[in-house]
């Protein structure tokens, strides 16, 4: 009677036990990780509407494409980049504010669109979503669109996946808190576009 008795007490604390435990499914503890990285990265970095960064970019279309030295300066949703190409010719300059784009040539002449993508895509034919770069560059998602991401060995940001592109993060400057990205890698089919940041600056 004894061994039926704690036989019987062990089956049931077994069965609350199994009720008491919901084991994750694969890979829910990385995107949890993920996204609590990713939460904590934004509210602190959602909060710093002006920088400055500079660095060299490279854009391929997988025939076509340019690299060359830039310096980008955000003002809030305004946005200020210059491009120094190989060649002084190839120099410009994009100016964006909210409905407007504008593109100054090393030969004075400014083009305009509605958007910093739909500008450089058809005057350059770099096709890339300029608006959201403004902060997968920070390692941040971009406001509007569904997006994946998980976590390096270090616990930094490695990939994200968003708007159809795929944006690997290969270095962070930890000398700021949280760490930037210094080398990132974006690609969607054969478009790709490569930025390495030399420098970043914030301001109050």
């Amino acid at each position: 009677m004894r061994l039926a008795w704690l036989a019987a007490a062990l089956l049931a604390l077994a069965a609350c036990a199994a009720r008491g435990v919901r084991e994750e499914p694969p890979g829910a503890t990385d995107a949890l990780a993920a996204e609590r990285l990713l939460s904590a990265r934004e509210s602190q970095l959602f909060e710093r509407a002006r920088f400055e960064l500079e660095g060299r970019i490279a854009v391929s279309d997988g025939k076509d494409g340019g690299s060359g030295r830039f310096e980008w300066q955000q003002r809030g949703a305004a946005t200020s980049l210059r491009f120094y190409g190989p060649a002084s010719a190839r120099n410009w300059r994009l100016e964006v504010q909210p409905g407007q784009a504008l593109l100054i040539e090393s030969n004075g002449a400014v083009r305009t669109a509605d958007s910093a993508q739909a500008l450089l895509a058809r005057e350059l034919r770099w096709q890339f979503p300029a608006d959201a770069l403004r902060y997968w560059v920070l390692g941040m998602r971009a406001p509007g669109g569904d997006s994946e991401a998980g976590l390096g060995a270090d616990g930094q940001l490695a990939w994200l996946h968003q708007s159809g592109w795929e944006i690997r993060y290969l270095a962070f400057d930890f000398l700021h808190d949280p760490p930037l990205p210094r080398k990132l890698y974006a690609r969607r089919g054969e478009h790709q576009l490569r930025i390495s940041v030399r420098r970043w600056d914030f301001q109050e």
